[in-house]
């Protein structure tokens, strides 16, 4: 009987100024993202606080009311597809504040990768039904509080890239060096030859 042995390989990046520039462009768009879907995420739940409490005010129990009351919250989707839809472009002059506030949010999105906004949506959605399932009672371990926004300067700084393995955007050149999409080819810290290798093989995938 044949056993499969997964193995998994991790490199710390050696980047360029010019890269870890890139880099900090990217966590900041992650963490814009993040914070604008769960802006979208708690006004919809506001929403639905205010409705329940209509519903109460009229002397419905506040047990039906809650029933009663059906206000969708936004999952990556719909916010992916809002945000396709208002987003400004600096390319052809929007600004992300004029004199009378926001004129359209993230006219910068062109500069960075679109995965570090779609996986910042994918953690805002989870990050929500983390509490949903630990106010059920339902999740295990430790109680998980509200989504917090996320603060420059207090959260940690990052950001996901992702790939389709059969066609990688992702790559190995040579054996230092590891192709990201939008930044470019950023040296490794150490040596890929057994990750190369194994690639060559049809063995791995990064």
């Amino acid at each position: 009987m044949r056993q499969e042995v997964l193995r998994a390989f991790k490199f710390a990046l050696d980047p360029t100024r010019t890269q870890v520039e890139a880099f900090t462009r990217h966590a900041g768009a992650a963490r814009w993202a993040f914070n604008h879907a769960l802006g979208m995420k708690v006004a919809a739940h506001q929403q639905w606080r205010r409705e329940v409490r209509v519903l109460v005010d009229q002397e419905v129990p506040e047990a039906e009311a809650r029933k009663q009351v059906r206000v969708p919250v936004p999952t990556k989707p719909a916010i992916q597809k809002h945000l396709n839809r208002v987003k400004g472009d600096s390319r052809r002059g929007d600004l992300a504040e004029g004199a009378y506030g926001p004129v359209r949010p993230c006219p910068w999105w062109h500069e960075v990768n679109t995965h570090a906004f779609q996986s910042a949506f994918i953690d805002a959605d989870r990050a929500w039904q983390n509490w949903l399932e630990s106010l059920r009672g339902v999740r295990a371990g430790r109680r998980v509080g509200y989504p917090r926004f996320k603060k420059k300067g207090r959260a940690r700084e990052s950001f996901r890239l992702h790939h389709d393995v059969k066609r990688p955007a992702i790559r190995l050149v040579g054996y230092r060096r590891l192709r990201l999409p939008t930044v470019g080819e950023v040296r490794l810290h150490e040596s890929a030859k057994r990750l190369a290798r194994l690639a060559d093989r049809g063995q791995a995938v990064v």
